[in-house]
């Protein structure tokens, strides 16, 4: 199965949050929290563009059905999510600072890797 990247921009930061604050806090917690299986996250910045100065989350996930197994239809958390969180609830608390406040209709797309070029 092929590799996803799932974007999610950040149009607005949380209330009372400057972008140093977000970028250096989410520099500072969000790699120490443990992860979803087959799970990679990055913060972005936009440095040139229509979104410059702009923040972005990629997930960049191994295969569709590590997504699936997590996330099985857009919008809809599985089953295994809630345990994650159950388990992980200081983990939970910390993306909630950084997402929580995100709207669900923010631009969130998945991408499938087709090809890729050599180096």
């Amino acid at each position: 199965m092929p590799k996803v990247f799932g974007l999610h921009e950040v149009d607005e930061l949380p209330p009372g949050m400057t972008p140093e604050e977000y970028e250096q806090g989410f520099a500072k917690e969000i790699p120490s929290l443990p992860e979803y299986e087959g799970w990679k996250t990055y913060l972005l910045k936009a440095d040139r563009g229509d979104r410059a100065g702009k923040f972005l989350i990629l997930f960049e996930i191994e295969s569709v059905e590590a997504r699936d197994r997590y996330y099985p239809r857009p919008g809809e958390q599985s089953e295994e999510v809630r345990r994650f969180d159950e388990q992980h609830q200081e983990a939970a608390a910390v993306w909630d600072k950084y997402t929580g406040f995100m709207s669900k209709t923010h631009g969130a797309t998945d991408y499938l890797v087709l090809g890729e070029a050599s180096d």
